[in-house]
């Protein structure tokens, strides 16, 4: 189901050596996907954290939107985190509303 959806996202790639799907969006900002079992996944964020950013306060979603939302990012990086963000969170709803 996981790869059914990430392909009907678009922009998702496979890495076949480290077993996972990503989707670059520019400006050092990378989503990894892998599948930790049947309707479960494991999400990766990778992003550059400016340093306005405490990276060990950034455990949940909603502390990453805030930091986000509250530092001094230039267009380019911060469209490219919204629209990762964006993507994890509609990942996250179409796998809790298949179980």
């Amino acid at each position: 189901m996981l790869v059914k959806v990430l392909k009907e996202m678009g922009g998702f790639r496979r890495d076949d050596e480290d077993d996972y799907w990503f989707k670059d969006y520019g400006n050092d900002v990378v989503l990894k996907v892998a599948s930790t079992g049947y309707n479960e996944m494991e999400i990766e964020l990778d992003m550059p954290v400016p340093t306005d950013i405490n990276s060990s306060s950034l455990n949940k979603p909603e502390k990453l939107i805030e930091a986000i939302m509250n530092s001094s990012l230039n267009k380019g990086l911060l469209s490219s985190l919204l629209h990762a963000i964006n993507d994890m969170i509609h990942l996250k709803l179409i796998i809790n509303l298949g179980n």
